[in-house]
């Protein structure tokens, strides 16, 4: 193998580690640096004149942690197909080490997946044009529905997965390591915990 494979192969390797060792039920995210706009309490204060003051800072960094959780489905849902489909000849391609493919078998079939429908950008669909790489979504943006059973038969596997084994996964995930999922200390303060 000449230096340049040599070399593509150690970035390869290096992008893998730290994508798994960055894994959501092993990372820990960063606190927030962003703040709240004030106006977006206005807003919804001139809209639902009713609610007190307590009720629109529970709205304000309940949306927040709201979008972090969003942040971390994908995470959450790689993690989860890898655990279940990695004793079928399937693996994760942790921190892109595999660009622009999410999965891997052994038999060398490539897959991208994505949370829902709507996800998928230009990018992504042009890098599989001309190429074997297969996509997955797990949720229809428009209906709400879930496609286990596509996922299931690329895998090869009936029943393998499925939308409540992956909320189990998740919530177990969270449990065990909170720290994937930061929690402003004003919320808590709110809700009258610390951590």
């Amino acid at each position: 193998m000449n230096d340049t494979s040599d070399s593509e192969r150690n970035r390869m390797k290096a992008r893998f580690l730290h994508g798994y060792n960055n894994r959501p039920s092993v990372r820990v995210t960063n606190r927030m640096r962003t703040k709240s706009d004030p106006i977006v309490d206005t807003l919804i204060q001139a809209r639902l004149d009713a609610l007190k003051t307590e009720e629109i800072l529970f709205i304000r960094f309940g949306h927040r942690l709201s979008m972090a959780a969003e942040n971390i489905i994908g995470l959450i849902l790689e993690e989860y197909i890898h655990c279940s489909a990695l004793q079928h000849g399937w693996t994760c391609c942790w921190g892109s080490a595999i660009p622009s493919v999410d999965f891997c078998s052994s038999e060398g079939t490539l897959l991208q997946i994505k949370n829902r429908s709507n996800t998928e950008n230009s990018s992504s669909n042009k890098i599989r044009v001309g190429t074997e790489i297969r996509i997955w979504f797990r949720l229809s943006a428009y209906t709400g529905e879930t496609r286990w059973d596509g996922l299931n038969d690329i895998i090869g596997e009936p029943d393998l997965m499925s939308e409540k084994g992956f909320h189990t996964f998740a919530a177990d995930l969270i449990r065990r390591n909170p720290s994937v999922l930061f929690v402003e200390e004003e919320l808590l303060h709110l809700l009258g915990r610390s951590e």
